[in-house]
């Protein structure tokens, strides 16, 4: 990183070509908690929908599909690519929070995390239910 002055004696960090403010210890300390809680809730979100996803694969025929009246007159999307997409989106956020320098984040950073990483972790888990429940339903493992 190139170090860049701002004219007020201030130090900035050349960060992709921006400068930004520099960190200091106590957005470190947050930035770790923060990183730790996002790992945290992606993790335990993350074996919710495995759970889920392995209750579906048990419970009806693999041939079953989820219910699906869109374009081309495809009759449903396959069971097994309905119940991926939570799955790799928590594991791509249980990834990032993860990394080495996840925890150096300001405070507007963290306030996203905390707010907007929760909303979308929580989307995920509802998402897989959701879709889990129509492909029992269509399998005739739950009345409709």
């Amino acid at each position: 990183m190139n170090a860049v002055n701002n004219g007020n004696g201030a130090d900035m960090t050349k960060r992709n070509g921006l400068p930004s403010a520099r960190l200091t210890e106590r957005d470190l300390v947050l930035g770790k908690k923060a990183a730790k809680y996002s790992a945290v809730i992606c993790g335990v979100a993350f074996a919710a929908c495995l759970g889920i996803a392995i209750y579906v694969l048990f419970s009806v025929p693999l041939g079953t599909r989820m219910p699906y009246s869109g374009q081309y007159g495809r009759s449903g999307i396959p069971m097994p690519f309905a119940l991926l997409p939570a799955l790799v989106v928590l594991s791509g956020l249980f990834r990032g929070s993860i990394k080495p320098k996840s925890h150096h984040m300001g405070k507007m950073t963290r306030g996203f995390l905390y707010s907007f990483g929760t909303a979308m972790v929580l989307g995920c888990v509802i998402l897989q239910w959701v879709f889990a429940k129509s492909i029992l339903i269509e399998g005739g493992a739950l009345p409709a």
